[in-house]
């Protein structure tokens, strides 16, 4: 049996998955897989489900969704008693926590960070790759209320981070465009200065520099569009360096349809470079796109 957070809430067993019907009882199932081993008080479901306006008999209805949960876990292959009524009328999940795709999710970060203090860079990627295929979706993805959103978005950032260690393993060793494609593609969806610094550093491992001042400015609208922010001064830096450094190790290009990925379909001139790197945000965007040609821009 599994418990599967890292997506639908739902048990999985030799490939057939089961989810209780409904969405308060998917809370009280991820409640219980986030602790297991420990009690949950009544209070807490109430909280995590309903917040600060609980219904009447709250603590009633709790314990009905208990009864669903409970008959999941059994369909899941699981025992109805693991779920058990503990002291102060709370309930506790007594499986093993490698049950839980998240808890194995936190070991194998955990265990990535041990190897790759110790140097084994190899494994250490292999570890994180080994995590993130862990991922459906969004985690919690059909739970609601606000302790799942907040809960999401601390899911969500240990899933970037994770991928950002392992972007930085991947560049470590020496595979520079497939980590330039995976960065930028990420740093596109998750317009952050640190996607940019790896997605910048990628593209310039990889032979690619070119490419940096174009997709500089297709980063810089997401950030606008998405965190009403602009690139960070240190990342302009950076990106204004390794454009402007000489290839070391060129390596060949990707493929046409790779490289239009990186950075949209701005054709960048030697002015446009400089007019890029000369101030942040509005400005920024402006002066590329005045300066390059007509036909190139959308």
């Amino acid at each position: 049996m599994e418990i599967r957070l890292l997506g639908d809430v739902e048990v999985e067993i030799d490939g057939a998955t089961f989810a209780p019907g409904r969405a308060a009882e998917r809370c009280v199932l991820a409640t219980l897989a986030l602790n297991p081993g420990r009690p949950v008080s009544v209070d807490t479901f109430v909280e995590h489900i309903w917040g600060a306006r609980p219904p009447a008999k709250a603590e009633e209805t709790v314990a009905t969704y208990v009864r669903a949960v409970r008959r999941t876990i059994a369909r899941g292959g699981g025992d109805r008693l693991s779920l058990a009524n503990r002291r102060l009328g709370g309930y506790q999940l007594d499986v093993d926590p490698r049950v839980v795709d998240y808890r194995r999710f936190v070991d194998l970060r955990a265990s990535a960070r041990v190897r790759h203090r110790e140097g084994d860079h190899q494994r250490a990627a292999e570890t994180l790759e080994r995590a993130l295929a862990l991922w459906r979706g969004e985690a919690l993805a059909d739970v609601t209320g606000l302790w799942a959103d907040a809960h999401r978005v601390r899911m969500r950032r240990q899933r970037l981070d994770a991928t950002y260690d392992l972007l930085d393993l991947h560049l470590r060793a020496g595979r520079a465009t497939a980590m330039a494609t995976r960065a930028t593609e990420l740093a596109l969806d998750d317009p952050t200065d640190k996607t940019l610094a790896l997605a910048i550093r990628g593209l310039a491992a990889s032979g690619q520099r070119a490419l940096i001042p174009a997709f500089m400015a297709r980063t810089a609208d997401r950030l606008r569009d998405v965190a009403k922010t602009r690139p960070g001064p240190d990342v302009v830096a950076l990106a204004r360096q390794l454009t402007n450094e000489p290839d070391r190790d060129r390596r060949p290009p990707d493929p046409p349809a790779r490289r239009a990925s990186a950075g949209g379909s701005v054709t960048m001139t030697a002015t446009n470079c400089v007019n890029v790197y000369q101030a942040t945000g509005d400005q920024y965007i402006a002066e590329l796109r005045e300066s390059a040609p007509a036909t190139a821009q959308k």
